[in-house]
C-alpha cells in the first residue's frame, strides 16, 4: 500500500485501485449516497466497496491529478475553471431524488441546511476535484456531504476557485478584479440563474460562518483535528474571508449580474 499525501497524512492509503481511509458515523450514508450517484450514471465519484471493523472505508480510486494550487497554470486555467463548474452541476443533478428514496437512517457529519434540495459535496475545492489534460474529471472526499440548497454548495465553490480572498491569505495569486472575472465564469458555465447570483454575496458569507461555527464548535468538543485546524488560525481566515466579501459585495454583485465589464486579469499587489 502507498501513503497519500494530502490533508490526513498518514491515514489515507492507495492499494491499487482502491483507497483505504478513515471512516466516520456518517459514512454508511456517505456509502448509500456513492452507490446513487452511480444509479444515475454518475461515475465521476468514489465507488464504495466496504466498511471494515477497523474504523476504515474502502473506496475505489478516482484517476487524475489532485492540485490546490492555482497558480498552476493547467489547475488554474480558465478551461478547468470552467470544467469544474461543469463537474459540479452534473454531480447536483445526479445528486437529485437520494432524499426522497434512501428509507435507512440517515447520518451526515456537517448539520443538514433548509431547504434540504440535494445532497451537496460540502467542499467542492480544487484540491478534492481530480483533473486530466486542463479538465475537471472527478471529485474526491465526501466525508462533508450534507442536505442543502444546491446554492449552498456552488456558493462555496464559487469562493474557492475564484478564489475570493484578500491578497494576505495564502495561496491567492490573483487581485479583486480577476477573481470577480472567475467567479463569473464559473458561474456561466454552471448556468447559474440571474436570481441565484443575485443572492450568491450573501449565501457566501453565510457557508463560511457555518463552517466556522462547526469548526469552534467540534474543537471545543475536543476533537482534535479541529482543535489543531482553529489552533492553526482556519477559523480566523474564514472570518476575514467572510470579511473581504462583505467588503467587495457590491462589485462581486455587479460582475456576477454583468452589469460592468469586467477588465483583463491582473495579479495581486
Amino acid at each position: 500500500m502507498k501513503p497519500l499525501d494530502g490533508g490526513r497524512t498518514g491515514q489515507i492509503w492507495r492499494d491499487g485501485n482502491t483507497i483505504i481511509r478513515p471512516s466516520g458515523a456518517w459514512t454508511p450514508t456517505v456509502h448509500r449516497f456513492l452507490r446513487h450517484l452511480r444509479s444515475r450514471g454518475f461515475l465521476a465519484a468514489p465507488e464504495p466497496i466496504g466498511i471494515s471493523g477497523e474504523n476504515q472505508e474502502i473506496v475505489g480510486y478516482v484517476a487524475g491529478r489532485v492540485c490546490e494550487n492555482l497558480g498552476d497554470r493547467s489547475i488554474g486555467s480558465e478551461r478547468m475553471l470552467m470544467s469544474a463548474a461543469r463537474l459540479l452541476r452534473h454531480f447536483h443533478s445526479a445528486s437529485q431524488g437520494f432524499l426522497a428514496t434512501d428509507d435507512a437512517i440517515q447520518t451526515w457529519m456537517l448539520p443538514p441546511q433548509e431547504p434540504r434540495e440535494i445532497v451537496c459535496h460540502g467542499d467542492y475545492a480544487p484540491y478534492n476535484v481530480t483533473t486530466a489534460e486542463c479538465e475537471a474529471v472527478g471529485i474526491i472526499d465526501f466525508d462533508t456531504a450534507h442536505p442543502a440548497p444546491r446554492l449552498w454548495d456552488l456558493a462555496y465553490a464559487v469562493y474557492r476557485w475564484a478564489p475570493l480572498s484578500g491578497a494576505s491569505h495564502p495561496g491567492v495569486i490573483s487581485g479583486l478584479d480577476e477573481q470577480l472575472r472567475r467567479a463569473e465564469l464559473f458561474c456561466t458555465a454552471y448556468e447559474t440563474t440571474a436570481e441565484e447570483r443575485q443572492q450568491l454575496p450573501e449565501m457566501i458569507c453565510r457557508r463560511l460562518q457555518a463552517l466556522v461555527n462547526f469548526m469552534q464548535a467540534r474543537a471545543s468538543a475536543g476533537d482534535e483535528t479541529f482543535v489543531e485546524d482553529v489552533a492553526a488560525g482556519d477559523a480566523q481566515l474564514y472570518l476575514s474571508d467572510i470579511g473581504y466579501v462583505q467588503k467587495h459585495r457590491d462589485r462581486l454583485l455587479k460582475a456576477l449580474l454583468q452589469l460592468e465589464p469586467l477588465p483583463a486579469a491582473e495579479k495581486a499587489e
